[in-house]
């Protein structure tokens, strides 16, 4: 738009300065032409009072010029030589350079030039041919001069005063008459013309400052608004950032007055987020991680640390807390910032890592064990058998026989239980029906359970009614939680087996009513040798759950001392 309008005044002031320079011509032409038709009047009117007492042609020239803006009153020859000026010492010079006067060629009407440089000075010449004689006048106007021949007689007096001494042949000669210049002086115009241009100029420098004003504010107005909708961008993208992260995020004033908590702190805190901002840390947040913040303000560093939190209900779950100090560009302190990450399944897959650890030393093991041990009892076995046959029934050697029969026997059971674990697991998985599969399990502990005075129950969904198993793989998972949790009922009680299913997964929950186990002992259930019975291996429950995962499943305990036990398995619900 700047552009346009420079464009637009630089055009306007081409055509004004144009303009002026035309009106400028015409003004001073007109008034040169309006002087020379003066000055020839002037002369006609000496002539005709007869130059006695009237002023002679030098006087009437210094007269004329003297008025404003006039330069000089000139009356030149054909050849350029000057008959009269009104600086006499300019007489019989020539007016213009040698060799110029051909340029010019005046006639009875009135021309004009301009003389000298383009600058400030410049000479407006208005000239034409000068004629002080009379107009040809009607006979019957005056009477009082008859044509050509009075002309002739008043040139030929004109020498003695009124021409100075001027050849009247110069001037009434018709075949060379001389030419009169006016020259005017211009700087006025030119100064009036400077003066436009010069505010023209200004105007389009004002102009342009205001275009490329109107450029920058442009561009700046348009980087702060790109600005503001970056930062409106980031701001969005940071909060939900911070509030979808897994991690707890909590960051204070320079008073340590809790800013912004986002809902995965506050879940594991259990504090509000609405009513926990502006209020001290001191008051919502235990007292481990308070500690660990005044240790970060103090020393000015990053502190991480490990702790235990209790939660709503009375559990406690290990979570990292990394405390650090939030500093301005200048250094002041603006505050801290907590980060709080729950550990619990970190702690899981740490655990199961070490118990994946362990059974492969175990397969390591049991290889060498299966390879040394199982033959040479089988030659223990064999001749303890035959020792046997040589005593008599019902002796003290005969039972001795039997124990070392039965021991052995128990070893070798161990041995390939501890094979069952060390190998992987080859389930094959097909279509079984599930609560025949269950109730078949129940039969075989059915005279283990009576014997024991436990009660077995049965709950399963009547929408469960397929799974994807190994029916004699998952039989021993199950034979073996069965077993467990009977021999945990001393007293007897009541054993509850529960199957649900949701749209992903199906749930087998067993449940006894004895004793429960302590927070310790729960978590080493699933270890390999393992075991709070006196006769145990301890690799009942790890064989569980290792043909567990082969199904693609997970096995856990819960547990709460004085209120039984329940072993969960969760499989993943196939569809056909």
């Amino acid at each position: 738009m700047s552009a346009i309008l420079v464009t637009v005044v630089f055009t306007l002031a081409v055509m004004n300065y144009n303009r002026e320079k035309k009106y400028m011509i015409k003004i001073l032409n007109e008034k040169g032409a309006s002087l020379i038709r003066t000055f020839e009047a002037g002369a006609r009117t000496g002539m005709m009072g007869r130059f006695g007492t009237l002023p002679r042609l030098d006087t009437l020239i210094k007269e004329t010029a003297s008025q404003q803006d006039i330069l000089y009153i000139a009356i030149v020859d054909s050849s350029g030589i000057i008959l009269a000026h009104n600086i006499s010492g300019k007489i019989g010079n020539h007016l213009m350079a040698s060799g110029r006067s051909a340029e010019l060629t005046p006639t009875t009407d009135v021309q004009w030039r301009l003389i000298g440089d383009s600058g400030r000075h410049q000479t407006f010449e208005v000239y034409k041919l000068f004629l002080p004689a009379f107009r040809q006048q009607n006979p019957m106007e005056h009477g009082t001069m008859n044509g050509p021949r009075d002309m002739g007689r008043m040139g030929s007096s004109c020498e003695s005063s009124w021409m100075m001494g001027l050849p009247a042949e110069k001037i009434f000669n018709p075949e060379n008459r001389p030419a009169i210049f006016i020259g005017m002086d211009a700087t006025p115009f030119q100064e009036a013309i400077r003066e436009d241009i010069k505010f023209t100029l200004i105007l389009s420098f004002t102009l342009i400052l205001l275009g490329m004003a109107g450029v920058v504010s442009l561009f700046w107005a348009r980087n702060s608004t790109k600005s503001k909708k970056l930062l409106g961008d980031m701001r969005a993208f940071a909060y939900e950032m911070i509030a979808t992260l897994p991690e707890g995020i909590i960051a204070t004033d320079n008073q340590l007055k809790i800013r912004y908590i986002n809902q995965v702190a506050a879940d594991m805190l259990n504090i509000q987020t609405i009513s926990s901002r502006g209020v001290s840390l001191n008051t919502v947040l235990p007292s481990t991680i308070v500690s660990l913040c005044n240790s970060s303000r103090t020393s000015g560093a990053l502190i991480e640390d490990e702790v235990e939190i209790k939660h709503v209900d009375d559990r406690t779950f290990p979570a990292s807390v990394i405390a650090t100090n939030v500093l301005s560009d200048d250094g002041t302190f603006v505050g801290l910032m907590l980060i709080v990450k729950d550990l619990t399944q970190l702690k899981k897959l740490q655990m199961e890592v070490q118990r994946k650890d362990k059974l492969a030393a175990i397969g390591n093991l049991a290889a060498g064990v299966a390879h040394e041990v199982r033959n040479p009892l089988s030659s223990i076995k064999g001749y303890a058998t035959y020792f046997k046959s040589l005593f008599e029934k019902d002796s003290e050697n005969s039972r001795a026989a039997d124990v070392l029969i039965s021991e052995t026997d128990r070893l070798n059971r161990v041995i390939t239980e501890l094979l069952e674990l060390s190998k992987p697991s080859d389930v094959k998985l097909r279509k079984t029906a599930l609560r025949p599969l269950l109730e078949s399990t129940l039969r075989l502990i059915q005279h283990e359970a009576q014997s024991s005075n436990v009660q077995v129950d049965l709950e399963i969904n009547d929408e469960v009614t397929f799974a994807f198993l190994d029916p004699d793989r998952f039989t021993q998972v199950m034979v073996n939680i069965y077993v467990n949790s009977i021999q945990a009922m001393v007293d007897g009680g009541i054993l509850n087996l529960n199957v649900s299913a949701d749209q992903n997964h199906i749930t087998i929950s067993v449940s006894d009513t004895g004793p429960g186990l302590k927070k310790e002992i729960a978590r080493k259930m699933f270890d390999p040798y393992f075991t709070t019975k006196t006769k145990g291996t301890g690799l009942g429950l790890s064989i569980a759950q290792k043909i567990v995962e082969a199904h693609h499943g997970t096995i856990r305990v819960d547990s709460r001392e004085g209120k039984g036990t329940s072993v969960i398995i969760s499989l993943p619900a196939r569809v056909e």
